[in-house]
């Protein structure tokens, strides 16, 4: 039976059920402070955790709150579990009978990096022909492992689960049956070196969260008496063991709400486990909220589109809001799509905020042409959650370069262009700047190649040096001389020290440095901290000390083989500082920000990937949801497709634009489901 203190607000995009949540958290605050004999005491706030899908929507969600006058936290799934697990992590180490460590998180690409050393002798030389088959076998299994934890599957039954429920074809997908209690085994050996060393990755967090702490009595008693309630905004993206903590404050009758979107389930398929958490509706009063849209609005088109996507051969009219652009070449269909936008922006006064383009696979070169016409036309453009390898920014590669001239042994990751940039790069915010030109003489002439000990030369070894002019000749004499001067140090200082200095000298001169670029400054500075204090603890603990050079070593080719971002936490104080443009974006972007706009724009309407979860999906993540183990693929996909429209449309206010090239960009025919929308005859089209 239902109970009042509980409540389940079910509902579509953009139906207020957020509004709905920071409505409900009042109330009951009120009745609480009301309900206080004690006046002193009525400014009483509760203590309760507060739960959003992602950091966006819990930054926008405590916002809300704090508007409201309730200036509380608001934590993801995962920050909430990492927060309990360093805070109780003496007891976890206690009843798992470890030595207490502080704990240290890795980074994803440090924890790749160190299975797959780990794990290395382990593969069986047959099956593993390359280091290209082993490094994706070794995010398979980390991923495994992070969808165990999250489902709250004991890691010992992993082997079994996965033996019983994948299908032949995800099988055939690893190469070989026998890998599946290898990878098991490696799993759990895994588990007790990280946690022997203290370290944390996302799966251990689940693990210790879901299976060691949250069934602990002492610490169901913390929670018990610590919170008062639960509220959590789109549980349809958590993970199982969320549910079991909500199951707990729903038993011990707490107050509790959860709004939940039948249309959501964005990452099912990363961990989320939306029929379980389902199952948490029959203890609660249900709230159903729906959408008011306007006449002949794009949540008005979800009822035909999705009729004629089931059955092709029928043909429905759309409303006017739904548009086409068709083209015969990719190239002109990206050239007409943003000239469509500058003419909305220019000729209707429509805000480059109120316009998206959405794609369900957004290639490198869509997005370059998209944003080169856009900022050819004055007009911002707001790519989302774009992440490229650090090693592809300049500053980057600079600092490397200098690393390369001062530690030793390092020489053979520099090349000729390596210092001519490095020269451009490092002098180009001072008083004497080195053009390209003369910057490629120099490294031809003055830079000597060594694979223990390169060096910049003196500038006198260019044969017509007094061609090279004073002020590069000054800049080029000033970078050499810093450089001795650290090489010539007793103590040489870490490289996360010179870094921040050479930062400091060559690069920061006051605010003359873009959002972007401070990002990829701030992700190389901690990323090496990072990993430096991951080795440091190693070596300490298994008594291998590495140089610094070999250390750097490591590093280097960890950065020029793409695995760190360049962006893998964006500073959103920094960005909000900054206008905001035409939104670009992947489909699972777009809906993961939770954002609405008047105009979007479907990029490749004909492409199949619109019906295919493609790489939203983890390897076996099916095995892991509680409530339906295992699905045909082809229903699945069918409601994917219509969770996807549903949504898309429900966050569009004004018109969609339905955007299609006969070929894709690798010059196929493209004949995905949707292809059957175009046919609709009172569409607007653009030829």
């Amino acid at each position: 039976m239902a109970v009042k203190h509980a409540s389940w607000i079910v509902g579509d995009a953009r139906s207020g059920k957020t509004t709905y949540l920071v409505e409900n958290f009042q109330q009951w605050v009120q009745q609480k402070q009301n309900a206080i004999e004690d006046q002193s005491q009525a400014q009483w706030m509760p203590s309760v955790i507060v739960l959003a899908a992602n950091h966006n929507t819990a930054e926008q969600l405590s916002q809300k709150l704090t508007h409201a006058g309730y200036p509380i936290a608001t934590k993801t799934p995962l920050g909430f579990m990492e927060e309990e697990v360093n805070l109780f992590f003496p007891l976890c180490c206690e009843i798992l009978s470890l030595t207490p460590k502080f704990p240290l998180k890795l980074r994803p690409e440090t924890e790749q990096t160190l299975a797959s050393s780990f794990w290395h002798s382990a593969w069986p030389e047959a099956i593993i022909p390359n280091g290209k088959v082993e490094s994706r076998l070794v995010r398979t299994t980390l991923d495994i492992l992070q969808l165990a934890g999250a489902s709250g599957t004991p890691l010992e039954e992993i082997a079994t689960r996965l033996s019983v429920t994948l299908s032949e074809e995800e099988k055939a997908l690893i190469g070989d049956e026998a890998l599946i209690p290898l990878m098991a085994e490696l799993i759990v050996n895994w588990r007790d070196w990280c946690l022997k060393q203290g370290f944390l990755t996302y799966g251990l967090i689940y693990y210790l969260y879901g299976q060691v702490l949250l069934t602990h009595p002492f610490y169901q008693a913390y929670l018990q008496d610590y919170y008062q309630g639960i509220f959590a905004d789109d549980v349809d993206d958590y993970p199982a063991i969320a549910q079991h903590l909500a199951s707990l404050f729903l038993q011990n009758h707490a107050k509790a709400a959860f709004t939940f979107n039948p249309n959501g389930k964005i990452r099912l398929g990363l961990g989320a486990d939306p029929d379980a958490w389902e199952k948490l509706a029959s203890d609660c009063e249900i709230i159903r909220l729906t959408p008011s849209p306007s006449l002949d609005s794009p949540p008005q088109a979800i009822a035909p589109i999705l009729e004629m996507i089931a059955n092709p051969q029928i043909v429905k009219p759309l409303p006017p809001c739904i548009h086409q652009i068709e083209t015969s070449s990719r190239s002109q269909l990206l050239r007409e799509t943003a000239k469509t936008i500058i003419k909305l922006i220019e000729e209707e006064n429509i805000s480059p905020t109120d316009i998206a383009i959405i794609a369900p696979g957004l290639d490198e070169i869509a997005r370059y042409t998209l944003i080169k016409i856009l900022s050819d036309h004055s007009q911002p453009v707001n790519p989302l959650r774009e992440q490229r390898p650090l090693i592809a920014s300049s500053l980057v590669r600079a600092l490397l370069s200098v690393t390369c001239l001062i530690y030793p042994n390092l020489g053979r990751f520099l090349t000729n262009h390596d210092v001519a940039e490095m020269l451009i790069i490092l002098t180009e915010h001072s008083s004497h700047p080195i053009d390209p030109v003369r910057a490629g003489l120099i490294a031809d002439y003055c830079y000597q190649a060594d694979p223990n000990a390169p060096q910049l030369l003196e500038i006198q070894n260019f044969p017509r040096w007094d061609r090279i002019g004073y002020k590069a000749e000054t800049a080029y004499n000033q970078l050499r001389h810093w450089i001795e001067e650290k090489k010539a140090q007793e103590n040489p200082m870490s490289v996360t020290g010179l870094l921040n200095e050479a930062i400091t000298k060559f690069l920061w001169k006051g605010n003359n440095i873009s959002v972007a670029n401070l990002a990829n400054l701030k992700a190389l500075t901690e990323t090496t901290q990072h990993y430096w204090e991951v080795e440091e603890r190693i070596a300490q603990q298994e008594s291998k000390f590495s140089t610094e050079s070999d250390l750097m070593a490591n590093f280097i080719q960890l950065l020029k083989q793409g695995t760190i971002t360049a962006n893998p936490d964006p500073n959103s104080s920094l960005e909000s500082d900054f206008p905001q443009g035409v939104t670009i974006a992947n489909i699972f972007q777009y809906r993961s920000h939770r954002i609405s706009h008047g105009y979007q724009f479907w990029l490749d309407i004909g492409s199949s990937l619109w019906e295919q979860p493609g790489v939203a999906n983890l390897f076996a993540s099916s095995a892991f949801i509680q409530q339906n183990p295992y699905t045909d693929s082809t229903s699945e996909d069918n409601a994917h497709l219509q969770r996807i429209i549903n949504d898309l449309l429900g966050r569009a206010t004004k018109n969609v634009y339905l955007c299609h090239s006969d070929l894709a960009v690798n010059g196929t025919e493209q004949n995905g489901i949707l292809l059957s929308l175009l046919s609709a005859p009172n569409t607007i089209k653009s030829h």
